[in-house]
């Protein structure tokens, strides 16, 4: 299971340098790179093939609609998919003004118009909307950067370039070295290697997507980028090994404080370097990254809440924020909970048992500074069940051969539950009954807090990538996971909170 790119690829023996490569990030078209002669094309994040590779939602076999799913026919995925593209066009629009480090980011204008888009749906719909002003004390922020790899033939401009999340800042004016390939960057890698104040070139897989990569500490695999920095690299380049032409944004490069900075580059561009590199070539590689920490940085949490005939609530909980498009993490989350807070809204209040809260924050990848004050302030007494909203449908993909290969169906999910086992055994039978697959074994982390009985599912392979488009959110899948999560709820609806929480020995 791999992610897709936003680049078109060309096939062996058909690259045209002339070749316009269609740019599925803004409906434009740009000329391929006409650096040196290699057999791919360099366009801005598609994947090879892309015309034929990204499946049409009619192409998805549907979920049978009888039983549970026929009370729940009004869920409709097309119209969450339409709300998809429309959050995603909000990122799109702050690459359009210009910023490198692009996305829906706290404190930006593109947070407030998320924000905004949000709480005006939800107000249109009946819910009361309340907002809680905070401030993150330090983000970080890169500004600006360029890379390139210089050899005898001349200098050429690493396109996909990247910063890995949290990384170090160069000096002014950049540094410039030696490049040396470590393989896996396993400890054999190292054997014999003098990699002190050079550019060491890491190949890092997706285990299993965009932000745990083999290379990285949270992998728990090879910490290739924390040997590097111990034994005195000068910078680290990660070569992602997805095909393609990608851009990525993994969190958790070593402490900046140890001023190793980490980029990222696509599988295309690093294999230029590995091939030269084979052949001898001496390569130097010249980095120049500048950082900002923002300090205060202002932004808001938004709570809408639509009254129920009781006292108790069901909470339900959506990131904001997101890196480049963040179609599935987390427009495709926030389509979805609009929709369940479009069908809670045509109930009559009679009907529905509990209270509908809609928590949105806008600093998931961000220290989550909103969510954890508003966790410790809010009396969790009365919230029956807590639902975390996040990455609900994905495209399956495939590794074949060297290319990706995509499908017509929908990703399996990491998920978690917490409370009785009997809610536990009601979550997981659901998700079936709606053909939402799931890993074999649940994740030992709960999602949002402890506090109270919840659960939720989340595919994370494309995320932190420009791989995570529109086009790889089926509209099938968010149909299937909305559905189950509807159904979940109203089946536990009668049950009361001790027997949610498990400390009832029924139902």
């Amino acid at each position: 299971m791999f992610g897709i790119f936003r680049i078109i690829w060309c096939l062996p023996g058909l690259c045209l340098l002339a070749h316009l490569a269609a740019h599925a990030d803004s409906g434009q078209q740009h000329p391929v790179d006409t650096g040196p002669a290699v057999d791919k094309a360099y366009g801005s994040g598609l994947p090879r093939d892309a015309g034929p590779l990204l499946v049409p939602d009619s192409d998805y076999p549907d979920w049978p609609r009888t039983g549970a799913a026929a009370r729940y026919a009004d869920v409709n995925g097309e119209r969450m998919k339409d709300w998809v593209r429309r959050i995603s066009a909000i990122s799109l629009q702050s690459k359009t003004d210009g910023h490198a480090y692009w996305g829906r980011l706290p404190g930006t204008r593109y947070d407030r118009q998320t924000m905004q888009l949000m709480a005006d749906e939800l107000k249109r719909l009946g819910f009361s909307i309340e907002t809680q002003p905070f401030s993150i004390p330090e983000d970080w922020t890169p500004r600006a950067w360029s890379a390139s790899w210089l050899s005898p033939s001349g200098e050429t401009s690493l396109q996909t370039a990247f910063p890995a999340g949290e990384t170090a800042a160069t000096p002014p004016g950049g540094i410039e070295a030696d490049a040396v390939w470590l393989g896996l960057g396993a400890e054999p890698d190292f054997l014999g290697r003098d990699v002190k104040g050079k550019a060491v070139v890491i190949y890092s897989i997706f285990v299993p997507g965009g932000r745990s990569h083999s290379a990285s500490r949270r992998a728990k695999l090879f910490y290739a980028n924390q040997r590097a920095t111990e034994r005195g690299a000068a910078m680290i380049i990660n070569v992602m090994g997805v095909p393609g032409n990608a851009r990525f944004n993994p969190l958790g490069a070593p402490s900046a404080e140890l001023g190793v900075p980490l980029i990222t580059i696509s599988q295309d561009e690093g294999f230029m370097l590995r091939d030269a590199l084979g052949r001898g070539e001496k390569v130097r590689i010249r980095l120049e990254l500048d950082i900002e920490i923002r300090k205060d940085v202002e932004t808001a949490n938004l709570i809408a809440s639509l009254p129920g005939s009781s006292g108790e609530d069901i909470v339900l909980a959506a990131h904001t924020d997101g890196f480049f498009q963040g179609a599935m993490d987390n427009a495709a989350g926030l389509a979805s909970g609009l929709e369940m807070a479009r069908y809670y809204a045509a109930l009559p209040r009679s009907e529905r048992k509990r209270n509908i809260v809609f928590f949105l924050f806008p600093d998931h990848h961000h220290g989550e500074i909103g969510l954890k004050r508003w966790e410790r302030a809010r009396d969790w007494s009365s919230t029956a069940m807590v639902l975390t909203l996040e990455h609900p449908s994905q495209t399956q993909l495939y590794w074949y051969n060297d290319n990706l290969m995509t499908s017509n169906a929908i990703g399996a999910f990491r998920w978690h539950v917490t409370g009785s086992e009997g809610f536990r055994s009601l979550v997981t039978r659901t998700l079936r009954d709606h053909g939402v697959a799931i890993y074999t074994e649940m994740n030992p982390k709960p999602k949002l807090t402890a506090q109270a009985p919840g659960f939720h599912i989340i595919d994370h392979v494309i995320y932190h990538t420009t791989l995570d488009i529109p086009e790889l959110v089926p509209a099938e899948g968010l149909e299937r996971s909305t559905r189950a999560f509807l159904d979940i709820i109203q089946q536990a609806e009668a049950w009361t909170l001790e027997e949610l929480r498990g400390t009832s020995t029924s139902p």
